[in-house]
């Protein structure tokens, strides 16, 4: 199974490639995606340890982990489709083996199964750091962006912008407008190249984690 990945694209040949805004988006989604992982993980490991020592905790145990091969998939495919280049190729749902025993067996001895679990646990703070910056940087530089039209919808208006307080910025109010637009356009660039690089990452660790391991 690969996870591969197109050439990076120049600085504003960005705004013009989808796959940036879809790893944007996979990024958005990371911290939904990472909330559901974690608490999958976490939940199944309690009932898994905390029902070992009766019958009813064997069943459990084994359709968690039966689930976190499917997560791991499905986390997989999503990533493939965001992210990478959409090779038909995937991981294998569950583990080779002679048998139904066998197969629970390879299930338990899998060392995807326990990497998987890992990849999960990490999926929450890295949704949040994910989240946290690229909603920053978005609404930045957008912000900035909107600063000279702003001006230019409101020039004939009393409409005044508070550039930080700063006092050269008050008191040359278009130089300091076009400065945030300009900013705000390379922002925006700079903003979908590292949502590419963070795609990037996250491919790499799925890549170890989820089908390599």
């Amino acid at each position: 199974m690969s996870l591969p990945y197109p050439p990076h694209p120049g600085f504003f040949e960005v705004l013009a490639t989808c796959r940036a805004y879809t790893t944007l988006l996979y990024l958005l989604l990371s911290l939904a995606t990472g909330i559901f992982a974690f608490t999958y993980a976490v939940t199944g490991l309690s009932l898994s340890l905390g029902l070992a020592i009766l019958i009813i905790g064997i069943p459990v145990a084994v359709a968690f982990l039966a689930g976190t091969r499917l997560l791991s998939v499905a986390e997989v495919h999503l990533l493939k489709a965001l992210v990478g280049d959409g090779s038909d190729e995937g991981p294998a749902l569950m583990p080779h083996g002679e048998g139904w025993l066998g197969r629970l067996k390879t299930l338990v001895s899998d060392r995807r199964t326990w990497t998987s679990l890992l990849y999960f646990l990490l999926h929450l703070p890295l949704g949040i750091a994910y989240f946290t910056l690229m909603v920053t940087l978005l609404s930045l530089g957008l912000g900035l962006l909107a600063v000279p039209l702003a001006r230019l919808f409101h020039f004939n208006s009393s409409f005044s912008f508070d550039m930080c307080g700063g006092a050269w910025i008050l008191a040359h109010p278009g130089l300091g407008m076009f400065l945030c637009g300009l900013v705000g356009l390379f922002l925006l660039p700079l903003t979908l190249h590292l949502a590419l690089l963070l795609g990037r990452f996250q491919v790499w660790l799925a890549r170890h984690l989820l089908v390599r391991a």
